[in-house]
């Protein structure tokens, strides 16, 4: 049986098809990324990321041994 006309190059029109919508996928990521690196660099020039604290130093209680999670509460 022969095959249709519209059916001829389905398997070539998909794969160009999908082909395409990843390429401008992959497009619009970057762009996002390239505007988002963009404005962190004027904030970083306008000074706004100086008073930051450092990760690595933090204040507060630390988990230094605890040995499983514990439940404090209303016993009912």
């Amino acid at each position: 049986m022969p095959k249709s006309r519209n059916r001829k190059n389905h398997k070539k029109k998909l794969a160009a098809r999908n082909l395409k919508i990843k390429n401008d996928k992959r497009s619009q990521e970057k762009a996002q990324r390239e505007f988002i690196m963009d404005l962190i660099k004027r904030e970083q020039e306008n000074g706004a990321f100086e008073n930051t604290p450092d990760i690595s130093i933090v204040d507060g209680p630390t988990l230094d041994g605890v040995d499983g999670p514990t439940i404090e509460g209303p016993s009912i």
